[in-house]
């Protein structure tokens, strides 16, 4: 038995090892690996499934086989998230990572099963399949609900490959777009290589464009490089653990602690960086309500008696409540990022999270059906805000707005272009990935967070807890970085250009899909009009 099943395993390998090492090397091309496959990393993969006797069927479980292996490659920190965040045991942490990767990027296996349809309905070419596979996939990775969005536009701005500055025109997944389609453009070749002249022409035709885009991404970001004004910003890294955490946040102890550390870290990042104008401190670092009518409690007590030893103002998150009117109806706990003085009074009203976390901050539907909150009481429900925002806060003579962020909102492009829309100047995202391990998952988060300051052409501080930790100027210079999990204090000087024009991403440049969607209709029209030519 066992024989007949290696044996069965074996041949599935060998029939579908095209699909497996696109998913090796798609997986081994994403942050924090060097992007080395990034323009031929889906070609294994597309070349198997434009060959002539491939079906639907067969085309879909190769990309099935591709997402797999790739997400486990690239994201098999789930299963540590599973068993810290959630609690879960080992085993069942495995489980639910093996889950995730059956399910969580099925628009791969989609669009090539879509893309083997379409050639089939519209009469088309293997060399217009494979530009097809590279629409549709681009246009699919933009619809796919997912807690955690990637794409290959990412590792650009990770590997410091100055292609990235061309962000702030088409957005990362414009740039993704791009790499999609010089994945195409490769398979194109090689299916070509036969006919050399052909080949090496689009080969060197590629490489030629690649250098264009190297060079004119430099000459690009030129422009982001004028500044009038500054900010100096210290962030306090305190290190704090989850089981500190939790039970803060459950209201079982810790919370002293916890706001002394942080205030304590404050005190020495002070005494050595005297020059600070505002502290930052990461995603719930305050483990108590900060609103100004709950303020005289302990621990707003023990915040403000010592950072008034300090004098300086701090962005910083905590819980938020609104006041009672009414005792029998229930009163939502928000995720907050507060600008407070060093009393703990408020500077301006918290921005609170809009974009929370799915059971691990809201459950799903209980908004639309309240009674599933009764049946899973243990699923934490926070209020929802009402974002993107921005808080203001006087500095001398000037007004600075800052861009709040908590957490994964960081990721969504349209969000942050809600906060240049509405006035930032200067963006700052609070977080903690303690509940992600290392090094893989707190590397990607950081770059796929520090993305959205080349898109919007603003600064971007980001406050972690257990890092990483760091800022970002507008033209693409990433400061110090903090170690990981370690306690950490760093100053930044963030130098931005007050009333900043708005990008073209911002302005247009988002819609790209629009194009996409034009060129993926050409295709199949010029496909269709090609069959219909050829028929006697």
């Amino acid at each position: 038995m066992m024989k007949r099943w290696f044996q069965f395993f074996k041949h599935k390998a060998y029939d579908f090892r095209w699909a497996i090492l696109s998913g090796i090397l798609v997986g081994t091309s994403y942050i924090p690996f060097p992007p080395w496959a990034l323009i031929f990393c889906y070609t294994p993969l597309w070349l198997t499934v434009t060959d002539d006797k491939t079906d639907v069927k067969r085309a879909f479980w190769a990309g099935w086989i591709t997402q797999f292996i790739l997400t486990l490659i690239g994201f098999h920190w789930i299963a540590y998230t599973a068993h810290e965040f959630g609690e879960i045991p080992w085993s069942l942490s495995v489980i639910a990572l093996l889950l995730f990767c059956a399910f969580m990027h099925l628009y791969i296996p989609l669009s090539t099963a879509l893309s083997v349809w379409l050639r089939r309905k519209f009469s088309l070419s293997a060399t217009q399949t494979l530009f097809v596979i590279a629409l549709i996939h681009s246009l699919a990775e933009r619809l796919w609900p997912a807690i955690f969005e990637w794409h290959l536009g990412y590792p650009l701005l990770w590997a410091k490959i100055p292609i990235y500055h061309w962000a702030d025109v088409v957005g990362f997944q414009g740039l993704s777009t791009l790499v999609l389609i010089f994945n195409a453009w490769i398979a194109f070749i090689w299916k070509n290589q036969n006919q050399v002249k052909k080949a090496l022409f689009h080969l060197g035709s590629l490489v030629v464009l690649t250098i264009a885009l190297i060079i004119s991404g430099s000459y690009h970001n030129q422009a982001w490089n004028q500044f009038d004004a500054e900010v100096r910003a210290t962030v306090i890294q305190a290190n704090i653990g989850n089981t500190e955490k939790v039970a803060a946040e459950q209201g079982r102890g810790f919370q002293e602690y916890i706001t002394r550390r942080f205030t304590t870290l404050s005190q020495e990042a002070f005494a050595k960086y005297p020059d600070t104008e505002i502290f930052v401190w990461p995603e719930t670092a305050f483990p108590d309500y900060l609103d100004q009518h709950l303020l005289g409690r302990k621990h707003t007590n023990i915040l403000a008696e010592n950072m008034t030893l300090i004098g300086r103002p701090m962005l910083l998150g905590a819980y938020s409540k609104d006041p009672k009117t009414d005792i029998k109806l229930d009163q939502s706990t928000y995720n907050a990022l507060f600008l407070v003085d060093a009393q703990g009074n408020s500077l301006d009203k918290p921005y609170r999270k809009t974009e929370l976390l799915a059971f691990g901050e809201y459950l799903p539907f209980s908004e639309e059906f309240p009674f599933l909150l009764k049946l899973l009481p243990f699923i934490s429900n926070f209020g929802r805000g009402h974002g993107p925002r921005v808080l203001k806060w006087q500095h001398g003579s000037d007004i600075v707005k800052w861009g709040g962020q908590i957490c994964y909102e960081g990721l969504y492009p349209t969000f942050t272009r809600g906060l240049e829309e509405n006035g930032a100047d200067i963006l700052v995202n609070v977080t903690n990935d303690s509940w992600f391990g290392y090094p893989f998952e707190p590397r990607q988060h950081l770059y796929m967070t520090l993305a959205r300051a080349i898109e919007v052409r603003r600064p971007l501080i980001r406050s972690t807890n257990t890092g990483i930790s760091t800022a970002i100027l507008a033209n693409g210079d990433v400061q110090q970085k903090s170690p990981v999990h370690e306690e950490w204090a760093g100053e930044f000087v963030i130098k931005y250009l007050k009333n900043a024009p708005s990008t073209a991403y911002v302005q247009w440049g988002y819609r790209t899909w629009i194009l996409i969607t034009l060129a993926l209709v050409a295709i199949l029209i010029t496909g269709a009009i090609n069959a219909r030519s050829r028929r006697p």
